[in-house]
């Protein structure tokens, strides 16, 4: 190990040097700093503010006749620093914290104490003396993108298309820790041809790193940025083939292999729904190109909430999304997302958590369950009839 250094939170929009997308590639190209915003381009000029309702509607927490908040994402460009694959973050070897990188990783540690080095509430850091030494490259991939299917999506190829698009790509690989075949496959349709180094280390130490702040929960507040991927991946993405999704026009999204979240009752709507015409998928199942070609051709898309719903992207415009949200876990990153993509967005709240014993012994004592709820199903069928 080397010397600890003092390390200090960088808020980009703030901190760092602001100039023009030209002169940030030259800086870049320099191992300099600085700062640069991407167009602003918002794709929801117009679109349905979407619908909602449910035996809890009147406690959902946000305002349906306000459209969600749209950001304009940065890009940035520093010099030598520390990076770390399965979190995302960077350290620059002055001790600076890029904001940015970090604010997925402390959902998993709110301390920063899981990064290798960083400790006494992440203001101290000590770098390793053994770390590889790379030229650089494009940082692009957040801790919860490393194994969430939204946050990839919306987060990390956002990022991406955003650094792709500002021509930062154009000279140094996309840098990443160990890939899924599902990540290399999406990544594959948004930016066909692009080199994507994979690093398997704890610590690599950067000449020079780009990175956009999309990466921090771009998908709370996307804007047309996310229409652009959208499209890039539907240029590429395989049209439906028979006996997998061609035909498909109305699809639910299955949690009953998932063990967070658990629907009672979920059997029993996926029989009315099937008897509805509807095709049950298990995304965990399917391969990212897959489950695009089958978004691709749907009109009507059924699911509770949950990060296969990233997949709204992908539809037609003017198709519908349901989405069943327990009132314990309310967001609206799914109707933002939709409303940049000219989707139809209905939400349907109900009471939230429902006694554990309610739930399906085996779903109640596999790894990982939080809490089960049981939409009422005569009106949720309603509600999701109101939409066909």
């Amino acid at each position: 190990m080397t010397a600890s250094l003092s390390v200090r939170p960088i808020v980009e929009a703030q901190d760092l040097p602001r100039m023009s997308t030209v002169e940030l590639r030259l800086r870049f190209g320099r191992g300099e700093t600085g700062v640069a915003w991407t167009p602003e381009h918002d794709a929801s000029t117009g679109a349905s503010l979407g619908i909602l309702g449910g035996p809890e509607a009147n406690a959902w927490p946000y305002d349906i006749a306000a459209p969600p908040s749209v950001n304009v994402p940065a890009l940035c460009a520093i010099g030598e620093a520390w990076w770390f694959p399965r979190f995302g973050a960077l350290i620059g070897t002055d001790g600076a914290l890029y904001n940015a990188t970090i604010g997925e990783a402390r959902h998993g540690s709110q301390d920063l104490s899981a990064i290798p080095g960083l400790r006494e509430n992440a203001t101290h850091f000590t770098p390793p003396a053994d770390a590889p030494v790379l030229e650089g490259g494009a940082v692009f991939l957040p801790w919860g993108a490393t194994f969430n299917y939204g946050h990839f999506v919306i987060d990390a190829l956002s990022s991406l298309l955003a650094m792709d698009q500002a021509g930062l790509l154009d000279d140094l690989p996309i840098l990443a820790p160990k890939l899924t075949p599902w990540q290399r496959e999406l990544i594959g349709l948004a930016l066909h041809g692009r080199t994507v180094r994979e690093i398997d280390a704890p610590v690599v130490r950067l000449k020079r790193a780009a990175f956009a702040t999309s990466m921090d929960h771009f998908l709370h507040h996307p804007n047309g940025l996310l229409a652009d991927l959208a499209s890039r991946v539907l240029e590429r993405a395989p049209v439906g083939r028979e006996g997998a999704s061609q035909g498909a026009r109305r699809v639910y999204l299955s949690r009953r292999g998932q063990s967070m979240r658990v629907m009672v009752g979920e059997a029993a709507f996926e029989k009315a729904l099937a008897a509805r015409g509807f095709k049950i998928v298990r995304p965990e199942t399917m391969g990212a190109a897959e489950q695009v070609a089958l978004m691709r051709e749907a009109e009507v898309v059924v699911g509770a909430s949950g990060a296969a719903l990233a997949n709204a992207v992908f539809l037609p415009k003017g198709a519908r999304v349901v989405e069943i949200q327990p009132l314990n876990f309310t967001s609206q990153w799914v109707r933002a997302a939709c409303r940049q993509v000219g989707v139809d967005w209905r939400g349907y709240v109900c009471a939230s958590p429902c006694p554990a014993r309610e739930a399906p012994m085996l779903a109640r004592f596999r790894r990982g369950f939080r809490f089960a709820f049981r939409p009422p199903l005569d009106d949720l069928l309603a509600f999701v009839d109101a939409a066909l």
